[in-house]
């Protein structure tokens, strides 16, 4: 018994990766760029913000020494600084999410918001250890601490500020589709 092959005509399709269309390098660099700006902003942060003056004073007979921060504006500046860039950069790259109009959607917000979060951490940590603050503090004298950021929230500022525009161009868009306006 022989085993007969018949022709008919279909062939196996070829398996071919398929490409959604989307390039998620555009995203890439929008996050990179997000990132060096928390660096960068971290440099303004610390040339911008204003050096404030502590005092170091003796607690008295068995008692330890206690440190009597400045009480004027100068640390609440530097915070505001700090705001303040993050409220720019959150408001720029916000804007600059809302331009890949071929990867809108909540993937973009989420690396909107991350990216935010980390270019503040970012921003803080070089501000800080770039600070020239006195390492040497005497006992009843006056020295210049280290800046530092005090109001720990502000590091959410540029993520928030990101996500709101990124979402109020959303709302704002005509386009079913979400296309730019």
């Amino acid at each position: 018994m022989t085993d007969a092959v018949t022709d008919t005509g279909w062939t196996a399709p070829s398996v071919q990766p398929t490409q959604s269309g989307r390039s998620w390098r555009p995203l890439a660099w929008l996050v990179a760029a997000q990132l060096l700006a928390g660096v960068l902003a971290g440099l303004v942060w610390r040339m911008t913000a204003p050096s404030t003056v502590s005092y170091l004073l003796s607690g008295g007979t068995g008692k330890p020494a206690f440190v009597i921060p400045q009480e004027g504006e100068s640390q609440i500046a530097g915070d505001g600084r700090f705001v303040l860039l993050s409220v720019l950069l959150g408001m720029v790259f916000g804007l600059a999410a809302w331009r890949l109009r071929r990867l809108r959607g909540p993937i973009v917000l989420g690396a909107l918001a991350v990216a935010g979060l980390l270019s503040s951490v970012l921003a803080r940590a070089v501000g800080e250890l770039l600070s020239t603050g006195s390492a040497d503090r005497q006992l009843n004298a006056a020295f210049t601490p280290q800046l530092s950021l005090h109001a720990l929230p502000a590091l959410a500022v540029q993520a928030f500020f990101g996500v709101l525009v990124y979402t109020a161009r959303a709302g704002l868009s005509a386009d079913p589709d979400l296309a730019d306006t």
